[in-house]
Formats: C-alpha cells, structure tokens, sequence
C-alpha cells in the first residue's frame, strides 16, 4: 500500500502546483502559463483648486481625482453650500478644523470629486448662513474643469505666442490666457474660425484675501476642434461700446494639427 499512497500524494501534488499558477508542457514540448493575468493598475493622480482658482478653466484627465478646498469659519455661522456639480461626482466631503483649537478660528472645507466622463464640468459654491435666503452679493465660488479624452492635451498659448502657428495634437484643445483688465473699460473681444469652438470663457480675476481697487486679472478661453485642428483664434482688447480701430491692440494665433 505504500507505493500507492506515494503515487497518490505525487499526483495531488502536482495538482496543487498547477492550481497555483505553476507552467504545463503541452504534446509538441511548449509550456504553456495558465495563471490568471495580472491587471494593469490604473495610475490615479490628485489634484486640488483653491480660493484663487475662482472662476477659472483648469485642465485635468479622467485619471485626476481633484479637490476643491475653501477656508471656512462655521463658528461665524456661515459655511458653503454647493450650488452646482455638473460631469463630477462628489466622493467625499468634509470640515478640517484648523491644528491649533484657537476659540473662533477657521479650517477649510473640503470637496473630492471624480469627473464622469470626459469634457467640460463644473464646480459652484456660495458662502451662507444656512438659514438666510441666498443674496447676490453673497461671496460665490465657481470652477470650470476640463477633463481631457485618455492620450490629448491641453496647450497653454499666452501674449508671447501673438502672431506664432500653434501645433495642436490631435483630438487636442488649446487655453489661450491674455491679461486684461475690465476697470479701465477695455476687455477682449475673441472670435474663432476654422473648426475651431469656443467651449468655454471666463475671467480669473486677481486672488488676494483683502480687495484690489483696479486690479487687473486673467481672460481665459478654452478652444476645442469639432474635427482637425485647424483655423485662428482672434481677439481684440476694445471698449465694448466704441469701434475697434485700426490702432486697437490685437492678438491673433493660427492652428495647425499635429
């Protein structure tokens, strides 16, 4: 009996081994692996806005988990209440209470989101006291996100590319960002051809924790392609209620697809 018994614990062996993952040898001499594949892990990255990103147009990819974080003091009695959440999804939020337990100091609240799908989305908040009725000179938070298809980019053009041919990669887009200042009365007046859109357009205006009189900020706008990149931005820094003139300042960029 004893030769059995080893023969029959050699074969229950060798099961185990190949249960776990171990190489057999077909009928022609090739070994075969016939352990499960390993999934490729899915790299996710971590993002954050703040205060001084209000009103802006802030790239990311479906790989981006993003926060949004605000300072917030409750023992004020006001706090901030999301208004809007369009392409994203909010997996956490939550209070920090500031390090330091100071009688009346503040923390920051923070929201996580994961965006939906790819495109434009958005992200608004009011600071209120809950129990008041929103007023519309109430402090309000906005932020536009783009989330960016798997493989494109965004590509930042800026004043010092006047009058320069912008390669776009396909299926890419293009945050074109000029200085402007709306107190004086002159703002950018933008305009596109080509298959080149305008999917979004705001002005960033200067962050500081106390007022700038005059200050000025940041036009932004986002331009997306409808098929290849092709066509020009335009702009010209204008009051809105005069003639634009020959002499007006002017920007002007071309795109070409790579």
């Amino acid at each position: 009996m004893k030769p059995v018994y080893g023969i029959l614990m050699a074969v229950a062996l060798a099961g185990i081994l190949c249960a776990a993952g171990c190489t057999t040898t077909d009928t022609t001499g090739t070994e075969t692996n016939t352990s499960a594949p390993t999934p490729t892990p899915v790299m996710v990255s971590l993002g954050s806005v703040g205060k001084e990103n209000n009103r802006d147009i802030v790239p990311m990819n479906m790989q981006t988990v993003m926060q949004v974080i605000l300072p917030e003091n409750p023992t004020t009695g006001y706090s901030w209440t999301v208004t809007t959440v369009d392409g994203m999804t909010i997996t956490d939020d939550t209070f920090v209470p500031p390090e330091e337990q100071i009688p009346g100091a503040g923390g920051v609240h923070v929201w996580t989101l994961e965006p939906n799908s790819t495109g434009i989305a958005t992200f608004s908040a009011v600071y209120v006291r809950p129990w008041e009725e929103v007023q519309p000179d109430d402090e309000r938070y906005t932020v536009t996100f783009y989330v960016t298809p798997e493989g494109t980019s965004v590509v930042d053009v800026t004043s010092a590319d006047n009058g320069t041919t912008v390669p776009v990669p396909k299926d890419g887009a293009v945050l074109v960002a000029l200085n402007e200042n709306p107190t004086t009365g002159y703002q950018w007046n933008a305009s596109v051809s080509g298959s080149a859109e305008i999917a979004a357009d705001s002005f960033v205006p200067p962050y500081s924790e106390r007022p700038l009189v005059g200050a000025g900020g940041i036009h932004k706008w986002l331009v997306t392609f409808t098929d290849a990149p092709s066509g020009t931005f335009d702009a010209a820094y204008v009051r809105p209620w005069e003639e634009t003139t020959a002499d007006a300042e002017s920007f002007t960029v071309t795109f070409a697809g790579v």
